[in-house]
């Protein structure tokens, strides 16, 4: 046996013992969570008032806010679909400051790599963003500690990077994946690049030897996340999340519920989100896991839809009601 399919039968053997019995966290009552999904057939498109619009339709309030927008970055291969696009970054960045956000940064702390000229402050994202925006590495520099309110790791606290713990809204920016250890990553394992490297490792070992999917749901209960919007105009299928192959979509997921939009984002991609671990556990403390729960606006998924391959250990994902 490979040695990484052998520390992935461990992990999920140890996580369903641990999320065997009901003390984790009760079942949320269902909530009407919106979910709007923005047709973006390239890169090209400037979506920039759509996105303002539908954010402002939430509920999301930004007038003189100070925002973080967490996207994701893991390695620098521009011929693979592994990282948010930075155009998608631009629009959702001017989107706020149409808002009359107050302040708003770019931030990452990337999982592989430990220079930020390869991610958040690489000259391709900064030559096309407002000056007004600002980027920062979150690998390096101050932590602010918060109590794990989940316990599932064991961690009794999480050092979250100053500049997320300092942002009055949090939006993350994930990109639409398959992955090779959890099966699929969009918005709740896009929290882990809020751990700054300098205390967690490259790519983040201390929540790998923890447990990935424990430290997900962790991180869910913990860190507070205002606003979702999945990259899904080109996504990653197969040996996720960063040697799988391009898998057009075509569209942008928004959702200020980031299980609405994870749960809606894996129904795209084929998978019920009641067979990835992770998600259906997240689904006893957060609202939008079932179609039921999730109302969509603007286009019809159906649009959308499409086959992910995905790794065989994962083929038991593919399923389940669609929408």
């Amino acid at each position: 046996m490979k040695r990484r399919e052998f520390l992935k039968n461990t992990v999920v053997l140890a996580n369903a013992a641990a999320f065997g019995g009901p003390a984790y966290g009760a079942q949320q009552a269902s909530v009407p969570c919106p979910v709007t999904l923005l047709p973006m057939p390239d890169y090209g498109r400037d979506l920039e008032k759509e996105i303002a619009a539908v954010m402002a339709g939430d509920g999301l309030a930004l007038k003189g806010k100070k925002v973080l927008l967490k996207p994701n970055f893991v390695e620098a291969h521009p011929e693979r679909p592994i990282n948010t696009n930075p155009a998608v970054i631009a629009n959702v960045a001017h989107a706020c400051l149409r808002l009359g956000a107050a302040e708003v940064i770019v931030g990452e702390a990337s999982g592989h790599r430990r220079d930020p000229w390869f991610s958040v402050l690489n000259p391709s994202l900064r030559s096309i963003l407002d000056k007004k925006v600002g980027c920062v590495d979150l690998n390096h520099g101050d932590a602010v500690a918060v109590p794990n309110k989940g316990g599932l790791t064991g961690l009794p606290r999480f050092y979250l990077a100053k500049p997320v713990a300092e942002a009055d809204v949090l939006i993350s920016l994930p990109k639409l994946k398959t992955h090779h250890w959890v099966g699929v990553t969009l918005c709740l394992k896009n929290l882990f690049g809020v751990l700054p490297g300098i205390y967690y490792g490259w790519p983040k070992n201390l929540l790998h030897y923890r447990g990935i999917e424990r430290s997900i749901l962790d991180l869910a209960r913990t860190v507070k996340v205002h606003y979702s919007i999945i990259d899904g105009v080109v996504g990653m299928e197969g040996d996720g999340p960063i040697m799988g192959k391009a898998k057009p979509v075509g569209a942008l997921v928004l959702s200020p519920f980031p299980l609405a939009a994870d749960s809606t984002a894996a129904r795209m991609m084929g998978f019920d989100p009641r067979k990835i671990l992770y998600l259906a556990q997240a689904g006893r403390f957060l609202p939008g896991l079932t179609p039921q729960d999730v109302v969509i606006r603007g286009e019809r998924p159906a649009r959308f839809a499409a086959q992910f391959d995905c790794p065989d250990e994962f083929k038991g994902m593919r399923g389940g009601p669609f929408f």
